[in-house]
């Protein structure tokens, strides 16, 4: 295994409980099952009706690293994709195809698409020639849930082909599967670019007018209705990620305040707080999570020494950085560094 991700405090951001059914699941195509989970985990595999619960990111980073530790498959989240499909999924699928065009049920997708997964947004960017799809994540969620997201998502897609004009010209993928291209290729057709800066989906724009023969009227004004209501119930956690994006801005400038935080918003700092209290999360919370995805991120790039993560980071010492990341991660930063350099010297 080539994945080394710690549980991240994101409490706020609740994932719908069918993805822990999923990975229960999928487990089953590798001989395990929930019982092999740790016990504290396993809870939220139940079989039970679980459609209304939601389980923190946190412990949904917990469930996918504890899934990749059993299985010993960097494509877990990819099988994931192959064999569950959740009842969500189908109603957005069903909703897709029952638009009059394919641009429409791509416009569809991008909408309704927080209803499936409160961990990552998609949004499209156009050019003369394509319509490229991002899939941005909220929070960390884990590298093998967003690959899980694209590997759902091919089974829309495919219903959307027409047989005239190809729709998917390219998938895009963080991880260097090179390993598995072969089965990365039969998932996802010949056009798989392995180790991209971002996950994204690459779609044809000339298919956008196609005509679905598919489409229905009547049910599509239904399932719109439903799918709305759906999204009114969501959390609305944006404002929380839009304020984490400032912090990330103030931090690499090495200046960061709950003032010049509260400013661009245009509100006070005590404004700010009331506005994060109703996201369940303070600037403090918020601070903290940032810090400790950049130290993470740049231990594993190894461009820096610990000393100078410290200080970029804005702790007065290396001894107040070491204690926070023990904190995070129950690991030293040099432990944690060490043992992500043999991970990687293991994978190659």
């Amino acid at each position: 295994m080539n994945q080394i991700l710690y549980p991240l405090p994101c409490a706020r951001l609740q994932e719908r409980a069918f993805w822990a059914q999923g990975i229960g699941e999928t487990l089953k195509e590798y001989g395990k099952s929930v019982g092999d989970l740790p016990t504290e985990l396993q809870a939220f595999c139940s079989p039970a009706d679980l459609s209304m619960s939601k389980i923190s990111q946190t412990d949904m980073n917990r469930l996918w690293h504890a899934a990749a530790q059993l299985s010993q498959d960097d494509c877990f989240g990819l099988k994931m994709g192959e064999v569950y499909c959740s009842n969500t999924l189908k109603v957005l699928a069903l909703a897709a195809i029952s638009s009059e065009t394919v641009g429409q049920a791509v416009q569809r997708i991008i909408r309704y698409f927080p209803v499936f997964s409160t961990q990552v947004q998609i949004y499209s960017v156009e050019d003369e020639q394509h319509i490229t799809v991002y899939f941005q994540p909220k929070g960390s969620p884990h590298p093998l849930h967003m690959e899980a997201l694209v590997a759902h998502c091919r089974n829309i897609w495919q219903a959307l082909e027409t047989g005239t004009i190809p729709l998917v010209l390219e998938t895009r993928l963080i991880a260097d599967h090179e390993k598995t291209r072969s089965h990365c290729e039969q998932l996802f057709g010949k056009r798989v670019r392995l180790g991209a800066k971002r996950i994204a989906v690459r779609l044809n724009r000339q298919a956008m007018a196609t005509t679905l023969p598919s489409a229905d009227a009547f049910l599509r004004k239904r399932l719109d209705a439903s799918l709305e209501d759906m999204l009114n119930e969501m959390p609305n956690v944006d404002f929380a990620e839009q304020v984490k994006q400032r912090i990330r801005v103030l931090v690499a400038e090495r200046e960061v305040s709950e003032e010049l935080v509260a400013t661009p918003f245009n509100m006070s700092p005590r404004h700010l707080r009331r506005k994060l209290s109703e996201t369940q999360t303070t600037y403090e919370k918020l601070l903290d999570e940032v810090r400790m995805e950049l130290a993470i991120r740049l231990i594993q790039d190894g461009k820096l020494n610990l000393g100078r993560i410290a200080f970029e980071l804005g702790f007065l010492d290396p001894s107040s950085f070491t204690r926070a990341f023990r904190r995070w991660t129950n690991m030293s930063p040099t432990a944690f560094r060490d043992q992500f350099r043999q991970s990687e010297s293991t994978a190659l």
